[in-house]
């Protein structure tokens, strides 16, 4: 993990969505900036208690991409400490329709299969899913951007193929993490059959994208457990 950073995962109970607390390193009197990756259902009392304890500043919750078990909390979180929801412009759309972009080939959608049925037993429905009041499309005219929160910088890169706009956060390069939603898995890549999804673009972000990332990278990714970009490139069988 990265020296100059803390990074604190809050596993969701819905489909395991490893939510990130990344903070700026140093302590001093006052609390330290950071930023909440992918708040899945479930995690805002988990973040909540990393917030207070650690005496950290959430600057703003960030989503890899636009799907429900990525942003279940989002707004929840948004509201609790008065900050933006970023993401993709790409993938912004996502959010007014959660579960419409989540319809498989035949048009029915997942919330009413294995994913509704994880959300029903933990009590939660598509009628409280809740659009965070301030979204921020990330724009990436170059495929990357640095977003500054504060003391803390993270590298946004545009991976898509997962979904179109699917994107990598790197902190602190090349000795740092990579933390890869649903692109990039220990031992695997994302599903491309979802809308927006594609199999060609996966393919191209595999290639030209995660092939490219420093093999000394740590990964997070949004499901599972942790690997390196080292150890993907040597096993997976996807790269």
């Amino acid at each position: 993990m990265s020296e100059s950073a803390q990074v604190h995962v809050v596993v969701a109970p819905v489909f395991g969505t490893n939510c990130c607390i990344v903070a700026a390193p140093g302590a001093g009197a006052g609390p330290r900036d950071c930023v909440i990756i992918d708040a899945g259902a479930g995690v805002s009392d988990g973040v909540a208690r990393v917030v207070e304890e650690q005496g950290l500043r959430p600057r703003a919750v960030l989503a890899t991409h636009g799907h429900a078990d990525h942003t279940w909390d989002a707004a929840g979180l948004c509201d609790r400490y008065d900050i933006p929801l970023r993401l993709h412009a790409a993938d912004a759309y996502r959010l007014a329709d959660p579960f419409g972009t989540l319809s498989g080939d035949g048009g029915e959608a997942i919330v009413s299969g294995a994913l509704g049925q994880e959300l029903a037993g933990l009590g939660f429905s598509p009628e409280t899913y809740r659009v965070p009041a301030r979204i921020e499309g990330i724009e990436m005219p170059d495929g990357a951007a640095d977003l500054a929160f504060g003391a803390l910088t993270l590298r946004a890169v545009h991976a898509p193929g997962h979904t179109e706009g699917s994107t990598l956060y790197l902190l602190d390069e090349p000795f740092g993490i990579a933390f890869t939603g649903d692109v990039l898995f220990a031992g695997s890549i994302g599903r491309t059959d979802l809308p927006g999804g594609d199999g060609a673009t996966m393919r191209s972000t595999v290639h030209d994208v995660v092939g490219r990332l420093a093999p000394s990278l740590t990964v997070v990714p949004g499901h599972g457990p942790t690997t390196t970009v080292q150890r993907e490139l040597a096993t997976n069988p996807f790269l």
